[in-house]
């Protein structure tokens, strides 16, 4: 809640009734507040009539719809009320209707670097359908559409309506501009009668007076097929009630032969980190600058640690082209490396990089590196900074590895944060307060801050500075005390970073740079605990911050706010529930013995990737969530 400042003319929020409940005392609260609701934690396959209803709803109201309109089952609910006999004649239902509409488009496999990048195509694929928004920049340069929108097809849940059956249609496409179609990205409108229309289609294809939803779009990799521009592209449209499925009718004028099976699964986070044009052009740009300071008259030594799929190991070998400069790119996941190496083949740079499927810190001096490396880069970096193990790289590169004035890139970091309320207040005249205590999680959540999302309680502070020139693996452990510029709750901390290349060139995570020059990273966000605290203008808060080289801790010191008295105070509930953390640490440990069971047992391992496979394509059918179906498959589709 809140907005970035001023925060407008939001309602308070009432932190008195932010206290994490049972289910039974939420009802109890309810209840108690309004006669007319009754709260039921009970799937819609469960409600009888005469027991969990007392009668047939005159109303019902479907909001259990997701970015691919079918994913948090809209239908399966729908078909077991009218199974039941739930809903009468005249049951109004919400939204009554739904259309979905689609597009062809080419998923650009650009880095914002002018080299060839076309071999990270294979790349582009996943199990499950992926979340996309047409409206951000990074879609805008990565996603070209290829033809008009058309109608899919369309659903009535009217109560009268027959029940939703799985379905299949042909869909014919008219193409606008030549490409290779190797994905679908669809949407949906639905009507809300005298409410309007709501939909969740991109500003260029909203409806005129219709309202945006904020869940993006859906895409759907196809097997590339080459289109040109007034030709028509056809497709095979199904949905088998949880998930939509696209597939080429023909291709070049004859069937579509199957596609091929897939290994070899990137995360979409992953992809677009090894997309982000922003950071790769700069990266690149500091590279050049540290090639072109070395004598022309040695060939240069580049070790690249981390190395994706290449981008900046063909940079370095391109930068000189009449200095027979060489890079020694280090990757651990083969498939990121085959691409690596067909890249780099492709801009005819193949034998001027030697590509290692290894960690670096694996390294033989003699045997990998004819010597030590004159330019160290490492693209060892997330959201945290440190979580990918950039300072014990550079703990065992250092020295051992490098020349004695031997440039690093990065040069340095800094960690930034600032104190921030997050609170929901009232929603369209809804008190929403008691949902605040669910927000909360035990690691650092990347996130893309929005202004409208929160309310800046303090300036921007400095965290930790690291100089990566000489910082070590150890501890290290900061008490401030951070400044309250306005009175409001602190719900939590926001981290970023700015990435200083050079003594010029300087990048960051930060939430306040122009959406073009953000970053793929985000920012971090950490829920303080013990509890959230009401603050005064004028106050300081004591923070605790550490990092043991690997991962960052936030808290606020309880002991030394009890000094403060009424200018800082802890609100009387806690954000951490410990059952969580014990079974979220029951269930690594189940999936461990799990995973190493299957290593001596490879009929048993096969059933479960194919079991596995099956839930990340149908991840609604099974009630998992779509982001967890995709980590799933990936731990058997990687190295």
């Amino acid at each position: 809640g809140g907005g970035a400042g001023g925060g407008g003319g939001r309602p308070p929020a009432r932190e008195d009734r932010a206290q994490r409940l049972t289910v039974k005392e939420v009802n109890e609260a309810l209840e108690s507040r309004c006669a007319k609701v009754r709260a039921l934690h009970r799937p819609f396959d469960e409600l009888r009539l005469h027991h969990e209803l007392e009668h047939k709803p005159d109303l019902l109201l479907l909001t259990n719809f997701d970015y691919t309109l079918l994913g948090s089952g809209i239908v399966t609910a729908l078909n077991s009320l009218k199974a039941e006999e739930l809903l009468r004649p005249g049951t109004a239902v919400l939204p009554p209707a739904a259309r979905v509409w689609a597009m062809a488009v080419q998923v650009l496999a650009d880095t914002g670097v002018p080299i060839d990048s076309s071999p990270a195509e294979k790349l582009l694929w996943s199990p499950t359908l992926r979340r996309v928004c047409l409206d951000e920049p990074h879609a805008r340069r990565t996603l070209r559409p290829l033809t008009r929108p058309a109608v899919v097809c369309g659903f009535d849940f009217r109560a009268t309506a027959p029940p939703i059956k799985p379905d299949k249609c042909a869909l014919e496409l008219s193409v606008v501009e030549d490409g290779r179609a190797n994905a679908v990205v669809f949407w949906f409108e639905m009507p809300l009668g005298a409410g309007g229309v709501v939909s969740s289609a991109p500003l260029a294809a909203l409806p005129a007076g219709a309202a945006q939803l904020g869940l993006g779009q859906a895409l759907q990799y196809l097997e590339p097929a080459p289109v040109r521009e007034g030709g028509r592209l056809l497709l095979h449209a199904s949905h088998s009630r949880t998930r939509f499925l696209f597939s080429h009718a023909e291709v070049d004028g004859r069937p579509a032969p199957l596609p091929p099976p897939r290994r070899g699964l990137v995360l979409q986070s992953q992809l677009q980190l090894l997309q982000d044009a922003n950071l790769n052009r700069t990266m690149a740009a500091a590279l050049r600058k540290a090639l072109f300071r070395l004598p022309a008259s040695k060939p240069a030594l580049v070790l690249h640690v981390n190395a994706g799929i290449g981008t900046q190991s063909v940079v370095a070998a391109q930068a000189r082209p009449d200095v027979a400069d060489y890079v020694v790119a280090c990757e651990k996941s083969s498939t990121l490396l085959e691409v690596a190496e067909q890249i780099a083949r492709s801009n005819s740079v193949g034998e001027r990089i030697s590509f290692l499927q290894k960690d670096c810190r694996n390294l033989k001096a003699h045997e990998d590196m004819p010597h030590k490396a004159d330019v160290l880069l490492l693209e060892c970096l997330d959201t945290a900074l440190l979580s990918e193990g950039i300072l014990h790289y550079l703990q065992h590169l250092r020295g051992s590895f490098t020349a004695e004035h031997a440039a690093i890139l990065p040069a340095a970091a800094v960690v930034k944060g600032m104190l921030v309320e997050m609170r929901s207040g009232e929603v369209h005249g809804v008190d929403m307060t008691m949902s605040d205590a669910y927000r909360w999680s035990k690691e650092m959540k990347p996130v893309h801050l929005k202004e409208e999302e929160y309310t800046q309680l303090t300036e921007v502070f400095d965290i930790f500075v690291f100089d990566f020139m000489s910082s070590a693996v150890e501890q290290q452990v900061e008490n401030l005390e951070i400044v309250i510029s306005r009175d409001g709750i602190v719900s939590a901390l926001v981290v970023w970073f700015d990435l200083i290349l050079d003594e010029d060139i300087v990048v960051s995570t930060s939430p306040f740079v122009p959406p073009e020059q953000a970053l793929s990273f985000g920012q971090g966000l950490v829920y303080l605990q013990p509890a959230e605290t009401r603050v005064r203008r004028g106050a300081t808060l004591p923070l605790l911050a550490a990092h043991n080289s690997l991962e960052m801790m936030f808290t606020i010191e309880e002991d030394k706010l009890t000094r403060k008295g009424a200018d800082c105070e802890l609100l009387p509930h806690t954000r951490f529930d410990p059952r969580w953390e014990g079974a979220r640490v029951n269930l690594d440990d189940q999936w461990k013995k799990i995973i190493q069971g299957l290593a001596a047992a490879p009929k048993d391992s096969a059933s479960l990737q194919e079991g596995v496979m099956r839930f990340a394509a149908q991840s609604a059918a099974f009630g998992i969530d779509t982001g967890v179906a995709e980590r799933c498959a990936l731990t058997f589709l990687s190295d």
